[in-house]
């Protein structure tokens, strides 16, 4: 019982010590407050006091500019400007008493607002106005535009839509020297080609329209030739089941070469196997095109591109020189999956079909790529592509074919080694087939700069004879481009 009263006298002993600090910190924080606002209010009556001042010497300069201007208008009432020697008084500049004209300042004389207005009110005339955001015409005033008021098809800007549309832009120029000992007779004799040539030179400009649709256009400048359009289409990419379609004038899928460009190429040429029947330049078509990938149980990436063409292509759709009503079909089917764990394999056919030179022509073009990357540094590309054509009436006498097969090695950062056999029966002759065999040597100075060197030696072949070529290629690209392969 005597210990249960000890126990209570002490915990009432310790709440009325709590009870006692608690106050104690009250009264002190009250007193800080006290203190912070009494040093507010100090601060708020010397600024009060300085701004009183303050008011009082505008007051006071304005009283001495308005007595400055009024006795300077009593000196200068009866003075006549005088003009130089020479001079005609209607020339001459209108000169106040002190030789200067109206309008210029001295120095030290103060500059005297507008009779019977203040200096403040001066000031505040220099003072911008309220600022306004951009009004949007309506659709009846632009109706209402006369024809010459138009700029072309430039219309002023509607609110929330911009003004200025500027896609990106970028620039390609393929520089080349090449060397070789073709023969007289030799068909590929031309002394004028053994010389420094700008190959090519492109200026592309690609954006999107809107979050559904991009669009690309490419100007070409041929070597020797004029400027033209080589590619100009509109790319719908978001369809229904993933579809995506392109529109216009583009390269199509076919094989593994067809989209890139000559200076895209891994190598100087197209190799012959394909450019013998399908031009330097390849497929680049006006047309439409599909690419879909189709649904599988494996998961697989097989894609399908689907396309319905024009048929312009020199070599391979040129019937009755493109005055035909005939359509020319291409689709290919591939492949890809990653292998190695570092590396990848792409394979599939391409098949094309349409008015040839002197008929219906068909194209068969299997392909396989192969790529292994053991570190960033070394990557082993091997590319195999085969072409089988028949074209008729035009000589070739059946089945022609042509395959190559080109390893590239990126065995040090920006150095590249390949070796290139390009295997291919020559067109327009009953018989014969040209073999070349091409070492080359790529430097990358930059993702924009490129150094190339290769040599070409092929067997003889129909008229033409043995023969060896050394070039040495430039290539740089300029703005918004991708780097180059």
């Amino acid at each position: 019982m005597a210990m249960r009263k000890y126990v209570l006298a002490w915990m009432t002993l310790a709440l009325v010590l709590a009870a006692a600090q608690a106050v104690c910190a009250g009264d002190d924080s009250s007193a800080k407050a006290d203190q912070s606002n009494a040093q507010l209010l100090t601060e708020m009556r010397a600024m009060r006091a300085q701004m009183d001042a303050m008011q009082k010497r505008m007051d006071a300069l304005e009283g001495q500019v308005a007595a400055g201007a009024k006795s300077s208008k009593e000196t200068t009432a009866g003075a006549s400007p005088t003009a130089p020697s020479g001079t005609s008084v209607a020339n001459a500049p209108a000169q106040t008493d002190n030789g200067v004209p109206p309008g210029i300042t001295p120095a030290g004389v103060p500059l005297a607002p507008p009779s019977g207005e203040t200096l403040g009110q001066a000031v505040k005339h220099l003072m911008p106005g309220t600022v306004t955001g951009p009004q949007a015409p309506t659709v009846g005033a632009l109706a209402g535009e006369g024809p010459n008021e138009r700029q072309g098809v430039i219309i002023p800007s509607i609110q929330g839509v911009p003004q200025v549309f500027i896609p990106d832009i970028g620039a390609v120029g393929d520089f080349a020297l090449q060397q070789s000992d073709y023969k007289k007779g030799d068909p590929r004799y031309d002394p004028s080609a053994d010389k420094f040539a700008v190959r090519d030179t492109q200026i592309i400009l690609f954006s999107p329209i809107d979050p559904y649709t991009n669009a690309q256009i490419s100007i070409d400048k041929p070597n020797n030739g004029p400027f033209d359009i080589e590619e100009a289409f509109v790319v719908f990419n978001k369809l229904p089941y993933n579809l995506q379609v392109r529109a216009g004038q583009f390269r199509p899928v076919f094989g593994l070469l067809n989209e890139s460009d000559t200076f895209q190429l891994p190598i100087v040429n197209r190799p012959n196997a394909l450019a013998y029947y399908i031009t330097q330049d390849g497929f680049v078509e006006p047309g439409i095109n599909v690419t879909a990938y189709i649904p599988n149980p494996w998961d697989a990436a097989i894609k399908l591109d689907a396309n319905m063409l024009s048929g312009v292509n020199t070599l391979a759709f040129n019937h009755r020189q493109g005055q035909n009503f005939d359509y020319a079909y291409m689709g290919t089917l591939t492949y890809a999956r990653d292998l190695f764990g570092s590396g990848y394999m792409t394979a599939g056919a391409s098949m094309a079909g349409g008015p040839g030179p002197g008929g219906q022509a068909y194209y068969e073009d299997p392909f396989l790529q192969l790529q292994y990357a053991p570190d960033q540094r070394h990557i082993l590309t091997w590319n195999a592509e085969g072409l089988l054509v028949e074209q008729q009436a035009v000589g070739n006498h059946g089945l022609k074919r042509g395959v190559y097969s080109l390893l590239d090695y990126n065995f040090w950062l920006r150095y590249h080694a390949g070796f290139l056999l390009d295997i291919a029966d020559l067109p327009n002759v009953p018989s014969g087939t040209q073999v070349g065999v091409s070492p080359v040597l790529t430097y990358f100075l930059s993702d924009n700069m490129r150094l190339r060197a290769q040599y070409t030696h092929t067997t003889p072949g129909g008229s033409e004879r043995s023969a060896n070529t050394f070039f040495l290629q430039a290539t740089f690209a300029l703005g918004n481009l991708k780097p180059l392969d």
